[in-house]
């Protein structure tokens, strides 16, 4: 679970701030797991947390995918899909 307090926080707010990152983190991991075979872009996993009554900014769920790549967790391929606004995003999958 990472944080990046890159606005300074403190007390009650940043401990706030600690949980919910790690919220996000078990529940976007948690994807994966389920869905041991699939791909998913930053874009689909909005569109599952969005479907759990989860409205977490994108970059929240870029931030998440990235901490559990470094985690050894989740591999970024170079497999790409088509995401919003027409872009190419990477896809991800669960680490073997």
């Amino acid at each position: 679970m990472t944080y990046y307090n890159t606005n300074e926080e403190t007390g009650p707010q940043l401990r706030s701030s600690w949980i919910q990152t790690a919220k996000q983190e078990e529940l976007i991991y948690q994807m994966f797991v389920w869905n041991p075979t699939l791909g998913f872009s930053p874009e689909d996993i909005e569109l599952r947390c969005l479907d759990l009554n989860k409205a977490w900014p994108i970059t929240s769920i870029r931030r998440a995918m990235h901490t559990l790549t470094k985690a050894g967790k989740l591999t970024k391929t170079n497999e790409l899909r088509k995401g919003n606004y027409g872009k190419n995003t990477h896809i991800w999958r669960l680490n073997d």
